[in-house]
C-alpha cells in the first residue's frame, strides 16, 4: 500500500464521469483519477454524475446520487459495503456503470462528426486487437445503400459496396490497411461521394507497438493481490483505450 501522509485519507479517485468535485477550504477543486482525498475535504457529486472509489484494501464502492459527502460520510457507505472481496453483484453494478457513463461520454463529448447518426457499431474512434471488424448500422427497409470505407489521408475509397443488410465483416488485409493507421466509414445512399455532414466515424487496427504497450499495462494490473479489483481495472484501461469489442 501506498504510504498516506497526515493530511490524506484512505479513499483514492479510480473512476468519473460527469462534473464531481473536491470541496476544500471554500473552493471547488476538480477531482483526478488515482488520487487520495484530503481527509478535511468533502465531495460533492452534481446530478448525472458517478464515482467510484477504493479504500486501502482496494475495496472499491460506486456513488451516482448528487450531494455532498464527507470523509465521514464515505466511512458510513463503507460499512454498508464491507471490506470483504468484491462480490460478482457489486462487480457488475461498478462494471455496468462505468460502460454506460462512457458510452454517455462517448454520445455527447463531440466524437461523432455530424447529427443524425444510422451507424450503430462500432462506436467511433475504435481500437481494434484483432484482425476483423463487423460493422452494423440502421436499414430497417432494407434498402440497398453502399457502405464506405476511407483512408482519411488521402480520401481514397478502400470499399463502396453496395448492400441491403444491415452488417458487414471486416478482415484486415495487408494491401488495403495499414495496422496503426486511422480508417473512416459510413453507410450512404448513393454510389458517389457523401454529402457534406454524412456521419463518419473511424477505426484502427493496433499495431504490434500499441499491443505491447497495452499487454504491458495488463500485465501490471494481473500483478495486483486483489483479483476482483484487478478485473474493474483491466475494466478501465479497455474503456479508456476505446478497445472495441470489450469481450475480446
Amino acid at each position: 500500500m501506498i504510504g498516506l501522509n497526515a493530511q490524506e485519507s484512505e479513499y483514492k479517485v479510480f473512476y468519473f464521469s460527469g462534473n464531481p468535485v473536491i470541496l476544500e477550504k471554500g473552493k471547488e477543486v476538480n477531482i483526478k483519477r488515482d488520487t487520495y482525498l484530503n481527509s478535511k475535504t468533502s465531495i460533492k457529486l452534481p446530478a448525472n454524475t458517478y464515482l467510484v472509489l477504493t479504500n486501502k484494501d482496494e475495496v472499491p464502492m460506486g456513488i451516482s446520487n448528487p450531494g455532498t459527502y464527507s470523509i465521514k460520510d464515505l466511512n458510513k457507505i463503507y460499512e454498508n459495503v464491507g471490506n470483504s472481496n468484491l462480490t460478482q453483484e457489486f462487480f457488475d453494478y461498478i462494471a455496468n456503470n462505468m460502460i454506460e457513463e462512457s458510452e454517455k461520454a462517448r454520445r455527447s463529448g463531440g466524437v461523432y462528426r455530424a447529427v443524425g447518426d444510422i451507424l450503430l457499431a462500432p462506436f467511433d474512434e475504435a481500437i481494434l486487437l484483432v484482425d476483423s471488424l463487423t460493422l452494423t448500422w440502421k436499414n430497417p427497409k432494407q434498402k440497398t445503400l453502399y457502405l464506405k470505407v476511407y483512408n482519411p489521408g488521402n480520401w481514397d475509397l478502400i470499399y463502396n459496396i453496395p448492400i441491403s443488410d444491415t452488417s458487414y465483416t471486416l478482415y484486415y488485409e495487408a494491401d488495403k490497411f495499414v495496422k496503426g493507421r486511422e480508417y473512416a466509414w459510413t453507410v450512404y445512399h448513393g454510389e458517389d461521394h457523401p454529402q457534406q455532414g454524412t456521419i463518419l466515424r473511424v477505426f484502427t487496427f493496433a499495431d504490434d507497438s500499441w499491443k505491447e504497450n497495452f499487454n504491458n499495462q495488463l500485465q501490471v494490473i494481473s500483478k495486483g493481490e486483489n483479483l476482483e479489483v484487478n478485473k474493474i481495472k483491466t475494466l478501465r484501461l479497455y474503456l479508456d483505450n476505446n478497445i472495441y469489442p470489450l469481450n475480446e
